[in-house]
């Protein structure tokens, strides 16, 4: 029997569902101006919408698997983060969900009963309220408190679209907030987009990531034949086969719709860069609404352009997207609206509030007004522009907050370029030693040492902000069309940085770069290049993306002919070249021919071979295409004897890392002809396959490596007694100029401990002494406490990794010791030393006395009581940046325990990474430490 407040309630649901739907499939949601409806372009979702292509993420922030609407919701995980820069199509994607639940015609979605469409950039009140204002009707039928309580008794039958979160403000409605960072007290379904440069503030609390990729060139050409006319359709979609800048552009569906907005008006011109498609939609709107102030002053007018131009530089710095009716007083409001300059909002508003069109078109006006400033012919207006310039005080603030704003300010002229580029050095120069790697990290040869030493994750964060720094110059120059005109400005920027290129979408302004800029070229000091396979049955073509097929070439190429292009042919030398060759299963004569090419550019070469079985029995004849090579990297690549051979023969070689390489050693092969790289300062053996004979004879040849600063052994773990006469080489060879020694998870012996121990005194120069993974059973307490007491003898220490065995721990004080006369040490590792509540109290005194910033105590047997009064001792270590207190079994944290993580993140400012892994944290634990992480601006990477 259906009572009668479940049949009320079933009737408002039903109406509810009635009216979005009706809203959903009409044409005032349907159809839309994408430019303000001063711009005569409407799209329709249901002709010029195509299901465009999304990268799910890891948690990481690396891109896994392509993903379309229809996949995405079959796999939808609440809450889901749509993350894209601006113009890529996030707010249609979500509208485009909601056409299709009213239309019913997908079947995951058939499992919500209610779904909103909100825009948060217009989000000023409650959540009831903003649903009726944006969707329905005010007042409507269902009240407040019926409402609420229908979205808590579906939970996750209500899919909430909520668009843009960049320019939501948290405090306009808290239940919205609440709905994304709280889900678990709603549990409705929310599926949320944001600008990728402001995705952190969301990104930790989505179940389910995924980044909008670039429009296809197929999609680009059904939105311009749906939007324009036939004749202007053609002439555009000729421009777009004619200049692969324009591809470029067309991947961001924004460009495509102000192309055609700027072919509606001037059907010859030929934008090339942002700022020229900006440009002109911007003197379009402009010129084409004059007669709407034909009663104005010039004089006016100009001033009151002007006056836009600076609301939008300040909101940019001030991260301000909305503005006041007072903040417009001095200048005539009718310009701005009526040229669609701004746009203004006055529903259910007390006051009414302006905007630009689009935040990148604020951008580009601010950057537009930035040029203006810096090149005035008024000393006040430069002084103005410069100190505007000097606001941007940081690296990371200029390739990330202003990174547009700096772009347009480039392109709009070469002396405001010139500026941007000298300021953009100066913040290098000013940050550099933050971006210079530091002193000495680990460098842990296999995955499971990864997992307890805090490897190069730093130093590779810093490469990547170089990298991304290097490639927003480039972006820079070309949008500058400065051609060679800042030949030494720019010189100065790319000085000893590097670039990395992705071999498989190489962009068009690179070519430019190339070309008018070769002192760049020679002043850069590595250029990285990754080629990873690709037949052409899985290659990602345009098939995969977007549905076109190409014919084949008729003889099959891997390396592509457009990283030839842009290499071979000119006669400039680049300093260093890094080539990676990934997963290739084949590789030609042709292929091989194109590498030449590729490298008889540069003076200095690094090849890295992965996965790569197309390469085997072929090394010879990519070796000898690469003449100046003094790198070489092998991982997980079978080699022949003969490619063995080749290998040692190369005595120009300076760094040799071979990894993952499980066939057997044949005789006359690698370990046998060691002795011909005398050059070579970098030796790695990772995981390679070895007999105890091949170790006594790696061992006498390493008697002529007399440049040697690094060897890493790991992995080797049928070597029987080997590793003894490896050690005893090593530590009595002359001229020994050893930095770095890793001895991991290799076979090490009792006897090898002692042989080390007593000869220390032999390795001055060693920084590094990682003897990580290694088992000494019952003999470690006697070889730690003598390796202990020679400690002192090496004063240049900064790295001390040391292996675990039964009852180790009782040499603890003897190191604890001998380690207060090692100044300059800063990363020490006892993992799985079974250390005890009152073993680790011990290490606050060592934390006191040296400069360690990074403790390993892993897996060992500290209860919660001793990791309170520990991480108490800790609050007051600023020079701590990593801590890893993982534990060997699950642990079960007291709450006090929790809470003084908590206070360490928040009072200790250097800490960069806690590592906690078998922690088992309830959902309270979790939440209090991703405040304090919050606190702490996420600088601080938690590991469980």
């Amino acid at each position: 029997m259906v009572h009668g407040s479940d049949r009320k309630e079933l009737q408002n649901l039903n109406e509810l569902v009635e009216d979005l739907k009706d809203l959903y499939l009409s044409p005032s949601f349907q159809k839309f101006h994408p430019l303000g409806e001063d711009i005569d372009i409407i799209f329709d979702l249901a002709t010029t919408f195509t299901d465009g292509i999304l990268w799910k993420k890891d948690n990481k922030n690396r891109k896994e698997d392509q993903l379309t609407i229809r996949s995405l919701l079959d796999q939808l995980a609440n809450p889901c983060i749509i993350e894209g820069e601006a113009g890529k199509g996030k707010t249609t994607f979500l509208k485009r969900i909601a056409a299709l639940w009213a239309s019913d015609q997908y079947p995951s979605l058939r499992n919500f009963k209610l779904v909103f469409f909100v825009s948060l950039n217009r989000v000023e009140v409650g959540l009831y309220e903003t649903i009726c204002e944006q969707l329905l009707r005010i007042p409507y039928k269902m009240k407040k408190k019926s409402f609420m309580a229908l979205l808590l008794k579906l939970k996750q039958e209500v899919l909430f679209l909520l668009d843009g979160y960049d320019e939501f403000d948290p405090k306009s409605c808290s239940e919205i907030e609440a709905l994304i960072k709280k889900n678990h007290q709603f549990k409705n379904t929310v599926i949320v987009t944001t600008r990728t440069e402001s995705v952190r503030m969301v990104r930790q609390f989505g179940r389910l990531t995924a980044e909008m990729g670039d429009l296809s060139e197929k999609s680009a050409r059904l939105l311009i034949q749906n939007v324009l006319d036939y004749e202007l359709a053609d002439s555009l979609l000729k421009q777009l086969d004619e200049s692969s800048t324009m591809k470029e552009l067309m991947k961001t569906p924004l460009f495509v719709v102000i192309a055609c907005a700027i072919r509606m008006g001037e059907s010859n011109f030929i934008p090339n860069t942002q700022t020229a498609l900006f440009c002109t939609l911007y003197d379009l709107m402009v010129e084409k609404n004059k007669y709407k102030t034909k009663g104005l002053a010039s004089l006016d007018i100009a001033k009151s352009i002007k006056r836009c131009g600076d609301l939008a530089l300040d909101g940019v710095f001030n991260q301000r997207y909305a503005y006041q009716q007072e903040e417009l007083s001095d200048v005539r409001e009718e310009v701005l609206l009526s040229a669609g300059l701004l746009n203004k909002y006055t529903a259910q508003q007390l006051r009414p509030v302006y905007r630009f069109f689009h935040k990148s078109f604020q951008e580009y006006v601010a950057g537009r007004r930035l040029h203006e400033l810096l090149n005035s012919s008024s000393e006040e207006d430069i002084s103005r522009g410069h100190r505007f310039l000097e606001k941007i005080s940081s690296l990371s603030a200029a390739m990330d907050k202003y990174r547009n704003l700096l772009l347009y300010t480039c392109g709009s002229s070469v002396p405001a370029a010139k500026d941007v580029v000298k300021h953009l050095t100066k913040l290098y120069q000013q940050d550099s030693t933050m971006l210079l790697v530091p002193s000495m990290q680990p460098w842990p040869a296999s995955s499971e040492a990864t997992e307890n030493v805090d490897t190069v994750v730093q130093q590779e964060l810093l490469k990547t902000q170089v990298e991304h720094f290097v490639e927003c110059g480039i972006i820079f120059f070309y949008e500058s069309c400065s051609k060679s005109a800042l030949r030494k400005e720019f010189g100065d920027f790319f000085k000893n940085k590097r670039l990395y290129i992705n071999t498989q979408s190489i962009p068009s302004y690179l070519f430019d770069f190339f070309e008018y800029l070769p002192n760049c070229l020679t002043a850069l000091d590595l250029i990285k290049l990754s080629f990873v396979w690709q037949s052409q049955a899985s290659s990602m073509t345009e098939e995969g993306v977007s549905g076109e097929t190409q014919t084949p070439p008729k003889t099959q190429v891997y390396i592509p002919e457009k990283a030839v292009e842009l290499f071979f042919d000119w006669n400039q030398e680049i300093n260093t070249l890094d080539i990676t060759l990934e997963g290739f299963k084949k590789l030609t004569r042709k292929d091989i021919k194109y590498l030449g090419k590729i490298c008889c550019s540069s003076s200095n070469l690094q090849l890295h071979i992965k996965k790569s079985e197309g390469t085997t029995g072929e090394l010879q004849n990519i070796l000898d295409t690469f003449k100046n090579m003094q790198d070489l990297s092998v991982e997980s690549t079978p080699l022949t004897i003969k490619d063995e051979q080749h290998i040692v023969k190369m005595n120009r070689l300076k760094t040799l890392y071979i990894s993952d390489l499980q066939t057997e050693r044949p005789e006359g092969g690698l370990i046998d002809g060691m002795w011909q790289l005398s050059n070579i300062e970098k030796l790695t053996l990772d995981n390679v396959n070895m007999t105890e004979n091949d170790a006594r004879t790696l061992a006498e040849n390493l008697k002529n490596l007399k440049n040697l600063t690094l060897l890493c052994l790991a992995r080797l773990k049928c070597i029987g007694n080997g590793m003894e006469s490896i050690v005893e080489v090593i530590t009595n060879s002359k001229n020994q100029r050893l930095k770095e020694i890793k001895l991991i998870d290799c076979s090490l012996t009792g006897t090898a401990m002692k042989i080390l121990a007593d000869n220390l005194c032999s390795l001055p120069e060693l920084q590094l002494l990682d003897l990580s993974e290694n088992d000494l059973a019952e003999v470690a307490t006697d070889c730690v406490h003598h390796l202990a007491k020679s400690l002192p003898v090496l004063k240049h220490l900064m790295i001390l990794m040391l292996p675990w065995g039964l009852m180790v721990r009782n040499s603890l004080d003897v190191l604890l010791q001998n380690l207060m006369h090692t100044e300059h040490l800063e990363i020490l590792g006892l993992q799985r030393w079974s250390l005890t509540d009152a073993d680790v109290i011990k290490l606050d005194c060592l934390l006191q006395n040296t400069s360690i910033q990074h403790l390993d105590i892993s897996d060992n047997c500290i209860s919660s009581d001793g990791l309170i009064v520990f991480i108490g001792f800790l609050k007051n270590k600023q020079h701590l940046k990593f801590i890893d207190i993982s534990s060997r079994e699950n642990f079960q944290p007291d709450p006090k325990l929790v809470m003084e993580i908590c206070q360490l993140i928040n009072k200790l400012g250097s800490l960069q990474e806690i590592r906690m892994r078998k922690w088992q944290f309830d959902e309270h634990d979790l939440n209090s430490l991703s405040d304090a992480k919050a606190k702490r601006g996420n600088k601080c990477l938690l590991k469980f």
